[in-house]
């Protein structure tokens, strides 16, 4: 039964109003998935009666800091900040997908304004913050959701569906992410991307019992590179190795596992998995296929977690709040080690 204290979108309304606030890279991807979805490109795993609810999908306001050209955007209202955007155009949901050190002051806004909210990763950086941003979420009746769309990569939903049903469980495991440099990313590599493989973290083995920051480096006065320890609650344990300072243009995201003699090789970025040299389709039946959109099913997961349910289907979406929680938490933990001169 649902909540009622939630102000989810009905079923019948004429159009699920969807905002976007920051029009960079992963802006313009959310809006090209936005439009796909609208125009029909969805997948055959979605529950719900979801297509219904995608073919109402509108795109009713963007805002940016710098100007936007309205012929690149036509029908669609153009500001330059999140205030206006909400007060012109009352979406039903708001995509944040500006820098982090933003996310507070806008998901608050979007929140006070009763929209439901879905920020790129991470949400924020503080549990503080993310406490502040959930009571006003549970205030305002709406949904709150980070963007970790690693979780919708085939590998790691193969990789979990697998992980639930082996014994002995898995012993330990290594998450690889490394890239070169770019100047346009305003967050140290903590931030960019150890929160992905932290997350997943959590999606495959469960709760932390401990994070070490093994060694870190800098670049610039920022952490550019860095090698973390990690314990399970279940007693798994891993390593998060992420860097900056690389040569090789091609980016690297893998994780390897080991698991009662055997060995799992996932490959984030060529969406493959392989146990012991053997490769492994990465579809699970009503679940996903391999050549997924990951955007899109992310954000076909929140439209379906922010609408009346139907009967005998309530969404139940792959990141819940308290993942988001814990993944924040170890974040702060982090950086606190950084600033507190335990590395770096």
């Amino acid at each position: 039964m649902a909540d009622k204290s939630l102000k989810l979108i009905a079923r019948d309304v004429p159009q699920i109003r969807v905002a976007i606030a920051g029009m960079g890279k992963m802006g313009h991807i959310h809006l090209a998935a936005l439009n796909q979805l609208a125009a029909g490109a969805g997948e055959r795993y979605y529950k719900g009666g979801v297509g219904d609810l995608l073919a109402k999908l509108t795109v009713c306001g963007l805002c940016d800091i710098r100007p936007l050209n309205p012929s690149d955007y036509p029908n669609v209202g153009l500001f330059d900040t999140v205030d206006k955007l909400l007060e012109q155009t009352r979406p039903h949901i708001l995509i944040i997908a500006t820098p982090t050190a933003t996310h507070h002051a806008m998901v608050q806004a979007a929140l006070r304004c009763g929209v439901h909210t879905l920020a790129e990763k991470p949400i924020v950086t503080t549990v503080a913050e993310l406490n502040d941003l959930l009571q006003q979420a549970a205030c305002s009746g709406v949904r709150l959701m980070a963007g970790h769309v690693e979780r919708y990569n085939p590998v790691s939903i193969k990789i979990k569906s697998l992980l639930q049903n082996v014994n002995p469980k898995a012993k330990r495991y290594a998450f690889t992410r490394t890239q070169r440099y770019d100047s346009r990313i305003p967050d140290d590599i903590i931030v960019d991307k150890v929160i992905h493989d932290l997350d997943l973290s959590l999606y495959f083995f469960g709760s932390l019992a401990a994070v070490e920051l093994a060694e870190c480096r800098r670049m610039d006065g920022r952490i550019a590179e860095a090698r973390l320890s990690l314990r399970h609650t279940c007693g798994t344990e891993g390593q998060i190795f992420v860097s900056w300072l690389i040569t090789d243009a091609q980016k690297v995201r893998r994780v390897e596992i080991e698991q009662g003699g055997h060995r799992w090789k996932g490959d984030f970025a060529a969406k493959r998995l392989w146990v012991d040299e053997h490769e492994i389709q990465c579809s699970v039946p009503g679940w996903i296929e391999p050549a997924n959109n990951q955007i899109k099913d992310e954000l076909v997961d929140f439209i379906a977690y922010c609408t009346e349910p139907t009967e005998g289907f309530t969404p139940s979406p792959l990141l819940t709040v308290q993942e988001i929680a814990e993944s924040v938490r170890w974040l702060e933990y982090i950086h606190r080690s950084i600033e507190t001169g335990v590395c770096g």
